[in-house]
């Protein structure tokens, strides 16, 4: 993490508003033992959440006593993408240089997710989520990566583009759907969803643990690492829903959503639909990062019976009504 003292000089040291506590520099001269790392005009990592975006740093200050935050240099930023009402100020310490090596670092490992907010659904920002897990079977093993013969493990690990069918009648039904959002204008209501994407992988791995066991093909170990298997699944939903799974129209339900919210993960609120959406994502969202083919061969397994239980059992649980957005609702997306 960034240090608040850093080797650089301050060129320019202002602010457009006051913190809440505490007393700040906005002189613009240069304090011999504190100094900016970052500058008006630059472009950063920034954490909002333990997400890394993207961001601008727009004005800089620094704090010297404060009895409700950090003190040192303070940045305002702008998320870039992100409607300015986001815009913060926030310590050094959760800034980053935007550099190559950072941005690979905080792409790939195990608890950061980067991507730059924007409008284009990118599958080149996807990331491994396996939270220390050795044993999670959905991503990539990191100990496949350390040691043992590097040589065939370069050959074995490549781009491997999947394949999920989806029936034609439910290729309609989301074409239908995304006209209802991003052309009239419509939220799916209710929310959050009778049916949740936490029901829907509960039932559907009672489906495919039992059909398993009438073909004999599970050993209780198995059944276990299955049980992993989904988990890891609602993991990669829960990061890849604000990611890539909302229209633009649905922002702003996002927003309320996780307001009114707070404790519960996207998979408690959101349903069927948006599953549907990471289902047909998958191949395009797995083909962006490398990994051996035994393990596309298990991810593409397992969602293929998650599509294949969804067209079977879940038909009622999409939205069979959609609730036209308020003229307030309209305003604000429009200022995104």
């Amino acid at each position: 993490m960034a240090s608040i003292l850093s080797d650089g000089s301050l060129t320019d040291v202002s602010s457009s508003s006051s913190p809440s506590s505490g007393s700040y520099d906005s002189s613009g001269n240069s304090s011999p033992n504190v100094t900016l790392r970052y500058q008006k005009g630059e472009e950063a990592l920034c954490y909002h959440g333990p997400t890394v975006y993207i961001a601008q740093i727009l004005d800089t200050r620094i704090i010297y006593t404060s009895k409700v935050g950090e003190v040192g240099p303070q940045y305002h930023v702008h998320y870039k993408g992100w409607n300015k009402k986001w815009d913060e100020w926030v310590p050094e310490s959760r800034l980053l240089k935007k550099t190559q090596e950072n941005i690979e670092m905080y792409m790939m490992p195990k608890k950061h997710v980067m991507v730059e907010s924007s409008e284009q659904d990118s599958a080149d920002n996807i990331v491994d989520n396996n939270n220390n897990n050795n044993k999670r079977r959905f991503k990539e093993d990191e100990s496949d990566l350390e040691g043992g013969d590097k040589k065939n493990q370069k050959l074995r690990s490549k781009r491997i583009r999947l394949s999920v069918d989806v029936k034609i009648e439910e290729k309609v039904r989301m074409i239908d759907e995304w006209q209802w959002i991003t052309k009239n204008q419509l939220i799916i209501h209710p929310m959050p969803r009778e049916k949740t994407v936490d029901d829907i992988l509960k039932e559907f791995l009672d489906w495919y643990l039992e059909k398993l066991r009438e073909r004999n093909k599970i050993t209780k170990q198995q059944e276990l690492d299955v049980d992993d298997d989904v988990e890891d699944f609602k993991e990669f939903f829960n990061e890849a829903l604000p990611i890539y799974l909302l229209y633009r129209f649905e922002r702003q339900q996002f927003v309320e959503m996780t307001e009114k919210y707070p404790e519960l993960p996207y998979s408690s609120i959101y349903g069927a639909e948006h599953l549907m959406r990471l289902i047909v994502k998958i191949p395009d969202l797995v083909f962006s990062v490398q990994m051996k083919e035994e393990k596309a061969e298990e991810i593409q397994t397992l969602v293929r019976e998650i599509a294949e239980f969804m067209q079977l059992k879940c038909k009622n649980y999409y939205a069979t009504q959609y609730e036209p957005a308020d003229p307030a609702y309209i305003r604000i997306i429009w200022e995104y």
